[in-house]
């Protein structure tokens, strides 16, 4: 059996594709174990360190790199045929942990609510838009965490939280986490959510709705690109390449955009109509994941004492 840890939100349809494909054509099982969060996936993942379960890690994301090179927990292997659609995805040049898919966590808003959306850092500090944004918390959110880090990076350490304390009367709520700020937000309760640059596509492909849009601010978004890799020490070496080899395939990637509701990382893959009408930012913006794990609980102590 080949054993593949993941996490919740993880495509059925990838899964699906994935057991079958094995099945098929070497004859392998593989098993799933799904795991609520990426924080309770790594935990087991380093609980286990030395005798591992899984084979296969899929679903972390590049906030991680920092710590999966400390802590060792995957193997070097360079997927055959990996080709990506920008060499800026190739997050980890060891090969140990490889892109699957990515998106932009930038801004969305309700253009039926706001006809006039904010253009810039700066258009989002009006007094027109008190209380009107929804964002996540940092410390328990992975956007939320993204986001602090989009602001380090356009304003940097010395003016991050000066900004934080400008935007703070327009933002409505600080939810712990993704879904429960998003519902406000699709409830109408606010008209600007902090979200992914793919959601607009989520609901014109499965809602045939085109009220909700990206609000790009500096024409850039910041990256988060969800990584694979080899658990180090892995039993089952082979079929553990076999599925590397398969995520980065334009068979699987093909299936990307509508079941994980991110970019596929394959420059073969046509995107579905939905998510090529959506506005996209014209880079995306990182930090160096070493000096974000050295500097970040200092970052969110900071941050946490001015949103009190």
């Amino acid at each position: 059996d080949l054993v593949v840890y993941t996490y919740d939100a993880f495509g059925e349809a990838l899964e699906k594709a994935v057991v079958e494909k094995f099945r098929t054509t070497w004859g392998v099982t593989v098993r799933f174990s799904r795991f609520e969060d990426t924080g309770g996936l790594y935990n087991r993942l380093y609980l286990e360190r030395g005798r591992p379960v899984a084979d296969v890690a899929v679903g972390l994301d590049n906030t991680y790199l920092a710590r999966l090179e400390k802590d060792g927990l995957f193997q070097p292997y360079r997927p055959a045929g990996l080709a990506l659609v920008d060499e800026t995805l190739l997050v980890d040049p060891d090969y140990r942990a490889i892109p699957f898919d990515y998106g932009g966590v930038t801004l969305n808003y309700d253009s039926r609510a706001l006809p006039n959306p904010p253009t810039s850092w700066e258009g989002l500090l009006d007094a027109s838009l008190r209380r009107k944004i929804v964002v996540m918390n940092p410390a328990t959110s992975s956007p939320g965490r993204s986001f602090l880090l989009f602001t380090i990076a356009v304003f940097g350490e010395d003016g991050y939280l000066d900004y934080w304390r400008r935007l703070k009367p327009n933002i409505l709520t600080v939810t712990p986490g993704w879904s429960e700020g998003y519902g406000l937000y699709t409830q109408g309760e606010a008209p600007i959510v902090l979200s992914y640059d793919t959601s607009p596509a989520y609901h014109r492909q499965f809602e045939d709705e085109t009220r909700y849009e990206n609000l790009i601010l500096g024409d850039s978004a910041y990256a988060q690109v969800e990584v694979a890799g080899i658990v180090t020490g892995a039993a089952n070496l082979v079929n553990a390449r076999r599925l590397m080899d398969y995520l980065v395939s334009p068979e699987l990637q093909t299936l990307i955009p509508l079941s994980q509701v991110m970019y596929p990382v394959h420059p073969g893959v046509k995107l579905p109509e939905a998510f090529a009408a959506v506005r996209r930012a014209g880079s995306l913006v990182s930090m160096d994941e070493r000096k974000v794990a050295d500097k970040l609980d200092a970052w969110l102590q900071a941050w946490e004492a001015v949103m009190r």
